[in-house]
């Protein structure tokens, strides 16, 4: 399902494989698409094709998000190229400049292509370092050049950069598009073959994870998680059968799982009127209206020692968690002379959601009232 996108990919790097440095190359595209997977495994190929032929490439693969920072990365990218390179002397000094000098002298000792992959490149706190390496050979640092890949999920970081580092990163751009459920089928159908004995799956089990998948833009390691998760939780309840229930309950539970990592992440006073609306719901089992969110909200501040907000900040909180997709916000009218209010529920269950909160060494006390009744 990505022949025409890796025959763009080898349109762009196939020229390392004759010992010459490609153009630069962007890729985009949403979460879930092998826009990692494809890239490392063509850079790879093309790498041993390239030694088949006598020739040689370095492919240094760089994860921004845990080196955002410009001297941890350009430490990594020297450490990484004499790992390669094996006869390189250790670089002594830790200064920016002193690791982009080092930096010069290892791409003119290497004879052969050095590949940079960026992988989540907006993540860079600085990413315009990314002109100060493409453009070495330009600024008359070194007598080679280096290709830099450069991939995100953001589609708007490309049109952030400045002028400059947008004209040497966008000299080629590939975007990959997100998978349809056809094509989710058949990746499932490959997985499931490998993982699961034949006869184990009810038919609509990949179809179904296929759908889910397709419904979350395209993402097929969101389909095959669930389709792993299915095999779980049919393991759980001690059957050789995978059923759709199976899947269903899957599907919900990493809905669960990331609507707690939200919360556990959230402000002290948002935690606080989601505690406020999850014990006024526990104890109604009901819709619950802001007025009497507000009024457990103040006894939560007073129990936690936080200074509560007014009415209105409360209510911009609720739209927030709505936003997030903790709580349902919705408008009820009682009609011309009562006007419009807001009733809100959560939409995880309230006993995790409160399990996650009371983790937090500043609901302390709360958790000790609530052990209390």
């Amino acid at each position: 399902h990505r022949d025409e996108v890796i025959d763009k990919y080898l349109t762009v790097l196939h020229e390392a494989i004759d010992g010459k440095v490609p153009d630069n190359l962007f890729i985009y595209g949403t979460f879930g698409t092998g826009k990692t997977m494809l890239t490392k495994l063509i850079t790879s190929e093309i790498a041993l094709a390239a030694e088949n032929l006598g020739n040689k490439v370095i492919v240094v693969y760089i994860y921004c998000e845990t080196l955002s920072a410009p001297s941890p990365m350009m430490q990594y990218i020297n450490q990484s190229l004499i790992n390669s390179m094996h006869d390189a002397e250790k670089l002594v000094g830790i200064t920016m400049a002193k690791n982009f000098d080092y930096f010069y002298k290892l791409v003119d000792k290497f004879d052969g292509p050095i590949l940079l992959i960026f992988d989540e490149i907006d993540k860079l706190k600085h990413p315009d370092i990314i002109n100060q390496i493409a453009r070495i050979k330009e600024c008359g640092f070194t007598k080679n050049n280096v290709c830099v890949i450069g991939i995100t999920n953001d589609t708007n970081f490309y049109d952030n950069l400045n002028g400059r580092t947008k004209s040497v990163l966008g000299q080629n751009e590939l975007y990959i598009p997100p998978y349809d459920a056809e094509q989710l089928n058949d990746i499932l159908t490959s997985r499931a073959n490998a993982a699961f004995v034949e006869g184990s799956l009810e038919e609509m089990v990949i179809p179904l994870c296929a759908a889910f998948g397709a419904q979350e833009n395209g993402d097929a390691r969101t389909a095959i998680d669930i389709l792993r998760t299915s095999g779980d939780i049919a393991d759980q309840r001690n059957s050789k059968m995978i059923e759709e229930i199976d899947v269903r309950a899957a599907k919900e539970g990493m809905e669960l799982n990331r609507q707690l990592e939200v919360v556990g992440g959230l402000p002290t006073q948002t935690k606080s009127v989601l505690v406020a609306c999850a014990l006024k719901y526990s104890k109604n089992k009901e819709s619950v209206e802001t007025s009497e969110i507000y009024a457990e909200y103040l006894r939560i501040c007073e129990i936690i020692s936080v200074e509560p907000v007014k009415p209105r900040r409360v209510n911009d909180y609720l739209g927030e968690l709505s936003v997030l997709g903790v709580l349902s916000v919705n408008k009820i009218s009682r009609g011309r002379r009562r006007g419009v209010f807001n009733v809100i529920r959560p939409l995880a269950d309230t006993g995790a959601l409160m399990e996650v909160i009371l983790q937090d060494y500043r609901f302390e006390n709360l958790k000790r009232r609530l052990e209390r009744v």
